[in-house]
Parts: structure tokens; C-alpha cells; sequence
């Protein structure tokens, strides 16, 4: 859900940073930051 609505939040033609996509306040036990970092760095409009 937090993916989701950081996607919505970003401008049209934005390609946002590591940085930005970085969702303080979830903690994920798996380990795949790098996979997550990746999606949503391709599903940016």
C-alpha cells in the first residue's frame, strides 16, 4: 500500500532516487530491498 501511494504521489515523467523510494517505517525481514527499489524505480510514470 505504501508502494502504491508513493507511485501516485510522484509528477508525471518523475524517475525517482534510492532515496525517495526508501519507505521509512516499513521493516522487511526478507531482504529483498534491492527487488523492491527496482520495481517501483521501473513502475514510475
Amino acid at each position: 500500500m505504501s508502494a502504491t501511494a508513493f507511485l501516485k504521489s510522484l509528477p508525471e515523467g518523475a524517475q525517482p532516487t534510492a532515496a525517495d523510494i526508501d519507505m521509512d517505517g516499513n521493516i522487511c525481514r526478507c531482504g529483498t530491498y534491492a527487488r523492491i527499489r527496482a520495481g517501483l524505480a521501473h513502475a514510475a510514470p
